[in-house]
Parts: structure tokens; C-alpha cells; sequence
């Protein structure tokens, strides 16, 4: 009898950290999150409307200033979607993602998005890079203008 109580303590302790291990939990609560660069302003005069790319480098600590790796971020832009049609399209990775979509970070608290946007042709707009995670939240403005 005693045995098997052992026996199930260890298993439940060892599925605790495999899952604890696997990611995807929220920040906890005074984790800071930090995109960079905080805002983007392109100006474009030009007749064509030409395509993009931008890297976020967003990065994600508890309230003591240690990495967060291994979290679940939540990232939205409000005209991403994966359409050719699109002023902006959000991307992990290389693939296209709707928006919202949830992502995770690294090893080191760290996250890399990809925003392709397009300028020029008389384009004007600004709207913000938002993130998410538990009660934490941080954004970057991407404005694009005519010249």
C-alpha cells in the first residue's frame, strides 16, 4: 500500500513539471513586457506602393527583471490578415497569422516578430503593435504617411 502511494506521488510529480516544462502558462502578475523598436514611422511619397518588412524584438520578465521564457504572448495588429489585399500581415516565423495570435517566447524571455507592411501610393495610417501576456501589455505604433 505504501508503495503504490509512492509510486503515485512520483507520477503526479513528474507530470506537474512536464507540464510546467512544455510552456504555454501566462505571465504572472508585474512581469513587464518590452517591445523594441517602441514605434516605426515611415514616410513614402512615392506613386508605387511598395512592400516592407519590419522585426519587433519583444521581450518578456518577471518583476524582478528575470527572463521569462517559455510564455505564452498574445499579439495583435487590427488590419492583420493573412490576405494579399492587406496594408500589414503579421508573421511567426514565416507564416502568416491572423489577428490575434498567441506566440511563445524562448529560452531568454525573447520573441521575434515579423510585420510585412506596405507604403506609398498615397497610404496613410497608424495603428498599434499591441502584446499581451497575463495582466502585462506593452505596444509599438507603426505609422505610415505620405509625403
Amino acid at each position: 500500500m505504501r508503495g503504490n502511494v509512492l509510486i503515485l506521488t512520483i507520477c503526479c510529480l513528474m507530470l506537474n513539471l512536464i507540464l510546467w516544462g512544455c510552456g504555454g502558462n501566462s505571465a504572472p502578475s508585474g512581469s513587464v513586457i518590452t517591445v523594441n523598436p517602441s514605434s516605426n514611422t515611415v514616410t513614402d511619397g512615392s506613386t508605387d506602393v511598395s512592400s516592407h518588412t519590419l522585426f519587433y524584438t519583444i521581450s518578456l520578465v518577471n518583476s524582478s527583471g528575470v527572463p521569462l521564457g517559455h510564455t505564452r504572448i498574445s499579439i495583435s495588429f487590427i488590419w492583420a490578415n493573412p490576405d494579399v489585399i492587406n496594408v500589414v500581415q503579421l508573421f511567426d516565423g514565416n507564416t502568416p497569422r491572423k489577428s490575434p495570435f498567441d506566440a511563445e517566447t524562448d529560452d531568454f524571455g525573447v520573441y521575434i516578430l515579423r510585420l510585412d507592411f506596405q507604403s506609398g501610393g498615397g497610404l496613410k495610417y497608424n495603428a498599434d503593435v499591441e502584446v499581451r501576456s497575463g495582466a502585462s501589455f506593452a505596444k509599438s505604433t507603426l505609422t505610415v504617411q505620405a509625403q
